[in-house]
């Protein structure tokens, strides 16, 4: 089968295709035909070998989400069916034609949910979800602002924030144009935080909008500005390091006089120990692209052999929405 491989730590040229085995499933697995793949950080920072990739030292497969069918189900499966659409989490590599995930991490697709939905929402969808209901455990009624809001995850949950009840909705991004995006998303307001600075932009924020919950993936001074804007008791959640700046938190003084909580959130560990959670955020994510409350924005569809490509725009930060990559025939 067609696999696409990194064949050493770098940059998006590392990316090649190549002739590889089929992976096998085990008694507790899913085989699936991959139609479509998704392009996310966590394949950028493994490319360049920021950290370990499950694919192992390279050469390497890349991808953690996908859709497609499946082909052959293991002795011990009983709630899923060959044929079936699925969407979810690979075990195996997701840049494949063919790759194997745990029974329990992939999930029956609606007919009323299109190809692409279902394949964007596995990382930016069940992020978004968990960042608000499981990490920052949003109330009715609470504000919340999403920094980096015109991108997959920022964009997403904006929409799920407001399906989960939120009050005012703060979108910050890094220019007029993408938080202009993000008001269109479903945002009440839109930040631009570069327009006379990161600290000047998110001190706005504050002063007009001052917020119980702020989801970052940006860090450093964007994460700062973010913290800043927090009411008392409010729920600060980190999930990422786009700036590549160095990571601090605040002083356990500056928490305790502000009453304030700093939460971590990686996906990998509800994938690796909390799967029940993924299960309650895919039957959630799946009602609300079932009936059209809840769009995940595409950015682009490209073939498997242009994964590189996708990178590089990915590392472009100008992608509004998700990237994937069409390996099979879709519907």
């Amino acid at each position: 089968m067609k696999a696409v491989r990194a064949v050493a730590a770098g940059g998006p040229g590392v990316l090649e295709t190549a002739d590889v085995a089929v992976p096998e499933p085990g008694p507790r697995d899913v085989q699936i035909a991959v139609r479509l793949a998704g392009v996310n950080f966590a394949d950028v920072n493994a490319r360049r070998g920021t950290y370990r990739a499950p694919g192992g030292p390279a050469p390497r497969g890349l991808g953690l989400d996908l859709y497609g069918e499946v082909r052959a189900v293991g002795a011990a499966v009983t709630r899923l069916r060959t044929g079936q659409r699925v969407a979810g989490f690979a075990a195996t590599p997701a840049y494949a034609e063919v790759a194997v995930a745990h029974a329990d991490l992939v999930w029956p697709v609606p007919d009323e949910v299109s190809d692409e939905a279902a394949a964007s929402y596995p990382v930016v969808g069940q992020t978004a979800y968990h960042l608000l209901k499981t990490a920052a455990r949003l109330r009715d009624g609470e504000s919340v602002l999403v920094t980096a809001a015109a991108g997959g995850v920022g964009a997403t949950a904006i929409q799920v924030a407001r399906l989960l009840g939120a009050g005012t909705i703060v979108g910050a991004a890094g220019s007029p144009e993408r938080a202009a995006e993000a008001v269109a998303r479903g945002a009440d307001a839109g930040v631009d935080y570069s327009a006379s600075g990161v600290a000047e932009g998110m001190a706005a924020a504050a002063a007009a909008h001052a917020v119980d919950v702020a989801l970052d993936g940006v860090g450093g001074a964007v994460r700062r500005g973010a913290f800043h804007c927090l009411n008392p008791f409010g729920r600060l959640v980190h999930f990422g390091n786009a700036s590549g700046e160095p990571e601090e938190l605040p002083t356990a003084r500056t928490l305790r006089e502000r009453g304030i909580t700093v939460v971590g959130f990686h996906l990998q560990t509800l994938r690796e120990r909390r799967r029940g959670l993924l299960a309650d955020g895919a039957r959630h994510l799946l009602a609300w692209l079932a009936d059209g409350r809840l769009t995940i924005p595409v950015a682009d569809v490209l073939p498997l052999n242009r994964a590189a490509d996708a990178h590089r725009l990915l590392e472009s930060r100008r992608v509004s929405g998700k990237l994937l990559l069409s390996i099979g025939p879709s519907r």
